[in-house]
């Protein structure tokens, strides 16, 4: 249906040779339109590099309809359309970083499964649980310390007299002075 759209838009506009283009569109005519606008492709990988390079860029960019999906692994229409976009833009040859400059343009930082390390927001977000892992950690480990250096308080009764030893208590006694 789409492509027979396309093929009537395609019909029904004029050719270059029936009409002649006035002088600034001369110039328009002469730059050529990119994939990504205003961004220039470098050279396409090798065609047999380009369904790769299209799922690794994908497993890192999150499906906009699943729930913690990447693109590369789900089957909703949306993600179907953002994987063939992403390989139609690395046949293209556009590298990764501007594959995902262009996505986050268009959906936001969200689009990333991984958000990238450049604010100090994010900074936050990626050494925020190590720092409060590592802070546990350590009153934990000076706690334990602080225990094994307190002397018991309470002494035994037998210690204070107020009770006698028993048979077993003085047996024990006895064999550790040995």
């Amino acid at each position: 249906m789409i492509l027979l759209l396309e093929l009537g838009v395609a019909l029904a506009q004029p050719t270059a040779a029936a009409t002649p283009a006035p002088a600034g569109q001369a110039a328009a005519a002469g730059a050529q339109e990119y994939l990504i606008p205003g961004l220039p492709p470098g050279p396409p990988p090798p065609a047999d590099q380009v369904q790769q390079l299209a799922y690794e860029i994908g497993v890192a960019m999150r499906c906009p309809v699943c729930q913690g999906m990447s693109v590369a692994d789900s089957t909703s229409p949306a993600a179907v359309n953002m994987q063939n976009r992403i390989r139609e833009l690395v046949g293209a040859g556009y590298s990764r970083e501007q594959i995902e400059d262009s996505f986050v343009e268009s959906y936001g930082e969200w689009v990333l499964l991984e958000p990238k390390f450049n604010s100090p927001l994010s900074s936050v977000i990626w050494v925020g649980p190590w720092l409060v892992v590592g802070l546990g950690a350590a009153l934990a480990w000076s706690t334990v310390v602080q225990w094994r250096k307190e002397e018991d308080d309470v002494p035994l009764p037998s210690d204070t007299g107020l009770a006698p030893k028993d048979r077993y208590e003085e047996r024990l006694l006895a064999e550790l002075e040995d």
